[in-house]
């Protein structure tokens, strides 16, 4: 029995679900909170205990996996939260007894619930923590100021975009991904992975999507659009690899590039877009007829479309284009403010000329392959199994890049937070993935990187506490 100073009461967690998105919320925070107190923390299944017999409580869950989370919600005593994703997080005295401290973290669903927990682990960082004082860290808890935040993302679908071989350790980039607050991963591959389907599951247990990458003619040298013969090609090789490497598999969609990387917008007298509208269509026609519900993004690259994007109009209604290289920033490999306004107009016709669709970019401005001395082209592999001591090595030889680009951030980035402001107000549907690879990033969650997370959950914050939130100590962790 461990002894507590005199008056000191013990905490319980009563939770709604033992199970997918809500287990990784309560383990979290059991890890967290673990920290501060010096007995074993109670863990109770919401339904079998009376939160009004224990002494100070924290509920997690949902309205219906939580009953006494219903109740507060019945009752009036905390706020539903706002939509898909959100939370509610609010603490204060229990109602049911003044002396004794409660918390909730209602999630809308579960990944609200998780996103609600992260929440509220970061914000332990907008006070001073007293880690090298126990009695003073344990008292901690009860003295968090009372708070009532309800809120949701205002980008419903965001994460990262990269090549799988660069991440070496997929469960620490994943639970980093999920501190931010990130729903959607974009693994591109030369090849499938091995343990892709175990990617997945791990994935899918912190709300993150895996969408699996691989290409549709991309990288392939004399290739041309306007060539039946190599359209042909494209499209046996798209159907190929799709039915041998990812039918099947636990994914959430497919992610595919075409011959559009190049600065060329017109082939024979006819638009590059509307070359890539025939082939895209006929080759998702025999996608969607092998798997109706599967969700096809199109990774396509500005430069070869510019003001001939409106030809992509007859592009099959249930596709994604999700936009590359649509001038500066947020859409430049450093994050260069030319031309930006310019990029912000021709962000807003993309975001809006296919009515009912949402508008889906790739970021860019992080670290990103080095194509000199990378050979990005593998075989079949394990993805994310390495040591701790070489992800230390590989951030040890990345971190001085990582701080060039953490210091342009800084001065820049109230320009990312306005174009998603701007493009949300006539697109309320955004999914942007960031491309972040081989930055360690699982190692490590750079400043700018959770410059760009907090953006996405909510970019009309001001630019200061944009910025203050970024930089909680929760949200730029270091894990190994």
């Amino acid at each position: 029995m461990v002894d507590l100073t005199p008056g000191e009461k013990r905490w319980t967690i009563l939770y709604g679900a033992y199970a997918g998105v809500e287990h990784t919320a309560l383990l979290a925070l059991y890890r967290a909170l673990s920290f501060h107190v010096p007995y074993v923390l109670p863990l109770v299944a919401a339904a079998d205990a009376d939160p009004a017999k224990l002494e100070h409580v924290l509920l997690l869950g949902t309205a219906t996996t939580n009953p006494h989370i219903a109740r507060l919600l019945e009752t009036g005593v905390i706020p539903a939260p706002p939509g898909a994703q959100g939370y509610t997080l609010w603490v204060g005295n229990a109602p049911w007894n003044g002396d004794h401290r409660l918390t909730v973290i209602a999630g809308a669903d579960a990944p609200g619930v998780l996103y609600g927990a992260q929440e509220y682990l970061a914000s332990f960082g907008d006070g001073c923590v007293p880690l090298d004082k126990p009695v003073r860290r344990r008292a901690y808890l009860t003295q968090l100021p009372d708070r009532c935040q309800a809120e949701a993302p205002a980008v419903r679908e965001r994460g990262l975009w990269t090549w799988g071989y660069v991440v070496y350790d997929y469960r620490r980039f994943l639970d980093n991904m999920a501190r931010l607050k990130m729903n959607m991963l974009t693994l591109w591959n030369s090849e499938a992975p091995l343990n892709l389907a175990e990617i997945a599951d791990y994935a899918h247990a912190r709300g993150i999507q895996l969408i699996a990458g691989y290409n549709w003619g991309w990288g392939y040298n004399n290739l041309e659009l306007s060539k039946a013969e190599d359209r042909a090609f494209i499209k046996k090789l798209a159907l190929d690899v799709y039915r041998r490497e990812y039918a099947g598999q636990p994914i959430d969609g497919i992610y595919f590039q075409t011959l559009t990387e190049h600065t060329t917008q017109e082939i024979e007298g006819r638009s590059v877009a509307a070359w890539a509208c025939d082939l895209v269509n006929e080759v998702s026609e025999a996608l969607y007829a092998e798997n109706p519900n599967l969700s096809i993004q199109f990774g396509l690259h500005a430069t070869s479309i510019r003001a001939h994007y409106t030809d992509l109009a007859n592009l099959d209604p249930r596709m994604i284009i999700t936009w590359e290289d649509a001038g500066a920033l947020p859409f430049s490999y450093s994050p260069n403010p030319a031309d930006y306004e310019a990029t912000l107009q021709y962000a807003k016709e993309l975001a809006v000329f296919r009515p009912g669709s949402p508008f889906a970019l790739v970021p860019k401005g992080w670290m990103c392959l080095r194509w000199d001395d990378e050979f990005a082209k593998h075989g079949p592999c394990l993805i994310g199994e390495r040591e701790p001591a070489y992800l230390r090595e590989r951030l040890y030889a990345r971190q001085p890049e990582w701080d060039g680009i953490n210091t342009a951030w800084l001065r820049r980035y109230p320009l990312a937070a306005r174009f998603y402001r701007e493009v949300l107000a006539i697109n309320p549907r955004v999914l942007a993935t960031g491309l972040v690879e081989d930055g360690i990033f699982e190692a490590r969650i750079q400043p700018s990187v959770a410059l760009f997370g907090e953006m996405l959950w909510n970019p009309h914050r001001d630019d200061a506490d944009l910025l203050a939130r970024a930089l909680r100590p929760h949200n730029t962790v270091t894990t190994v």
